[in-house]
């Protein structure tokens, strides 16, 4: 997406139209007019890329003709549906593409169905009554760039007459990637007023999932609030994740450990992170539900604290210091600081990131009864089948309904441990 826009679509920096020429080859017919943008000014003659240089990708050969190409040139990206017709040609064949110009980070995945469908009614009409190759109504393409151009920058759809049979109707929707698969241990963050939304013809379960969706909830307990299937609260949530209206953070325990990222390098100087730390994650007047504020009224004695002293905070988190921990060290109980909000701040920003435990029963033959009844308390029997590293104790915790002091105990019994961090035949790995 160019920098100029503000829009969530790409935009259209032009719309061509080249066509393969008996005598010259391939060549841009016509073309749409360049527009300077609000934000960026330049010249209506600008030049966007050299045409001979990719012209064997926008007229190719008959191989890569009824497929979408797409290529880079410069700073631009090439979309286009180049098509091949049979027929009474000079040389028995008319090539033609109506290619599309975008920056060149642009994603143009909501663009590809529009180029296939203009290629698709062009080649109609052509077949109907030579609209392409005939010198009588050929020039008429170039309003029809013009206006997809127009349109499709502006309003996101286009409705294109062009002769009493065919017409040219597009919508553009955006194009959501699939959202990753939904676990029971992960809490959902609503980023829209999700109550606000909610309309009376909503499906029944998501009407009831939303109603708890509060940031500190996981998914099986969301379930169990709001009395509904698991399996359909899971497919509520990946619907509300697919639309990102929410996003999805790791159970929040004392006992967690979090890390810095590199990513803090360059976001400890955006102004939108420093302005929105302090009043975000103080305990007291605190607007739920986003992380932008006009106004925060606190209505203890303790100021917000600033930026420089939020960011020591956070440098302070590391592996093998748990929340509870740094707390202690730092008397963050004092600054009226909320850990809870404190650490998801970072975590929705993307500068910090949870350090999960996974923990690996290296003697696959569990302890003796005896054992187990002297050390701790007894654990469930399908406890030591999962303690192969592929599963973190967030699933555990989240899978026996028990938090992390109940589920260290059952570590250390099943290690045969002596507590105290020694879980005995039990390793844990921080990743």
């Amino acid at each position: 997406m160019t920098a100029a826009d503000d829009s969530f679509l790409p935009r259209i920096q032009s719309v061509f139209y080249a066509a393969f020429d008996v005598r010259h080859g391939p060549k841009v017919v016509f073309q749409s007019r360049l527009k300077s943008s609000p934000k960026r000014s330049f010249s209506s003659t600008r030049t966007l890329f050299n045409f001979d240089d990719f012209s064997k990708y926008i007229i190719p050969s008959s191989p890569l003709c009824g497929r979408l190409v797409v290529c880079n040139a410069g700073q631009c990206k090439i979309i286009g549906f180049p098509s091949e017709l049979r027929g009474n040609y000079e040389r028995n064949y008319f090539r033609f593409n109506v290619c599309f110009v975008f920056d060149r980070s642009a994603d143009l995945s909501c663009y590809e169905p529009v180029v296939r469908k203009v290629s698709r009614v062009l080649a109609s009409c052509e077949e109907e009554s030579a609209f392409l190759s005939s010198p009588e109504t050929s020039p008429k393409i170039h309003a029809i760039l013009e206006q997809l151009y127009e349109d499709l920058n502006s309003y996101s759809e286009t409705s294109i007459p062009i002769d009493n049979f065919n017409s040219i109707e597009l919508k553009i929707f955006p194009f959501y990637p699939n959202p990753p698969p939904v676990k029971d241990w992960m809490v959902p963050v609503a980023l829209i007023d999700l109550k606000r939304v909610i309309e009376p013809n909503w499906d029944l379960t998501m009407a009831k999932v939303c109603q708890y969706i509060d940031g500190t909830n996981h998914v099986s307990r969301i379930a169990h609030l709001a009395h509904c299937d698991l399996e359909l609260t899971r497919q509520a949530i990946a619907h509300l994740l697919y639309y990102q209206v929410i996003m999805t953070v790791d159970i929040f325990q004392y006992s967690n450990m979090y890390t810095l990222r590199k990513s803090v390098q360059w976001l400890a100087d955006e102004a939108h992170v420093k302005d929105e730390c302090g009043p975000y994650t103080v305990k007291e007047g605190l607007w739920a539900g986003r992380l932008r504020y006009s106004r925060v009224h606190l209505t203890i004695g303790n100021s917000i604290p600033d930026w420089p002293k939020l960011l020591h905070l956070y440098s302070r988190l590391k592996v093998g210091k748990t929340v509870f921990e740094w707390m202690q060290d730092h008397d963050v109980r004092s600054l009226g600081i909320d850990a809870r909000r404190f650490t998801s701040f970072g975590v929705i920003k993307g500068f910090l990131r949870r350090v999960h435990r996974w923990p690996v029963l290296i003697d696959d033959q569990p302890p003796s009864t005896t054992l187990v009844a002297t050390v701790g308390p007894a654990y469930p029997p399908e406890l030591p089948e999962l303690l192969d590293g592929e599963h973190h104790t967030d699933e555990l915790c989240t899978r026996f309904g028990v938090g992390w002091p109940t589920l260290e105990q059952w570590l250390v019994a099943a290690g045969g441990g002596k507590g105290n961090e020694d879980f005995g035949k039990v390793f844990i790995i921080y990743r």
